[in-house]
């Protein structure tokens, strides 16, 4: 899919989150290009300060200066006043709509450290809600879980038959949980498969007040096999996880950043 600005110049989007920076541009001969960076090394190494004004260190990035950029995420309160931003729900809804081709959708982004749900109709958002106080369901939650049980990430991921009953799914409460099955004998993969399984009902709870059976999962845990898998399984939704789900919001801002570029609506 080309992005049809290749004699307009590079339009860039960028989802600054609180564990990766991710980025999408328009290829100079057509098509999307991604990157994504540890959000402290790009914070450390990429930003350049002078005089009180932020700047993107582009060479070092690798990436031509580009003539539109659009900034969306948990960092762009620190980027508002250098750089154009747009809310995560515009990028994420941008991006969701135009990487599935859908106007009636239900969009989960499940991130590193929150959660949101945007109900789109007639390709617009009726209604959105997010869950930012709590990180459990979180790409965080699922790592601290990962590790506590010594798996690598992949393993844990994959990991969704015979799930044991997980009743807590609070980031602070839940070791114990896990110590307790540990304690009964269970198997870490039963264990595992638990906490997805937790995760999974936790996203359902946040959906299924939409009268729609069409989820669109985005965002890193949408790269959870295992969380895909149990929402497949749990309700009958038709679950969509659209190529790259994590650049979803980058990729809404780019879209963004071409339209002003274009004078055309994204």
């Amino acid at each position: 899919m080309s992005c049809g600005l290749e004699e307009r110049g590079l339009a860039l989007g960028m989802d600054f989150g609180s564990r990766y920076v991710k980025l999408v541009y328009c290829r100079g001969k057509g098509g999307w290009g991604r990157k994504k960076i540890d959000t402290l090394t790009f914070f450390r190494d990429y930003l350049l300060k002078d005089e009180g004004r932020l700047a993107v260190d582009w060479p070092r990035l690798k990436l031509a200066p580009p003539r539109a950029l659009v900034v969306t995420g948990y960092g762009k309160s620190l980027l508002k006043g250098h750089f154009p931003t747009i809310t995560e729900i515009r990028a994420h809804f941008l991006g969701a709509r135009r990487a599935t081709g859908l106007d009636h959708f239900i969009l989960l982004e499940a991130g590193g450290q929150d959660t949101k749900v945007l109900y789109v109709k007639n390709g617009r958002v009726f209604d959105f809600l997010t869950n930012d106080r709590c990180a459990a369901g979180t790409g965080r939650y699922l790592e601290n879980m990962a590790r506590f049980l010594k798996m690598p990430l992949p393993e844990f991921a994959g990991a969704w038959r015979q799930p044991v009953e997980i009743s807590h799914t609070c980031a602070i409460f839940g070791e114990s949980e896990l110590i307790g099955h540990l304690l009964e004998g269970a198997a870490p993969e039963r264990i595992a498969a638990g906490v997805n399984a937790s995760v999974a009902r936790r996203n359902l709870m946040m959906v299924r007040r939409y009268p729609c059976r069409t989820l669109v999962f985005t965002g890193g845990v949408a790269r959870n096999r295992a969380v895909v898998q149990l929402l497949r399984e749990q309700q009958d939704y038709r679950v969509v996880v659209p190529g790259y789900p994590q650049f979803t919001g980058a990729f809404g801002c780019c879209l963004e950043a071409r339209a002003r570029l274009s004078g055309e609506t994204p």
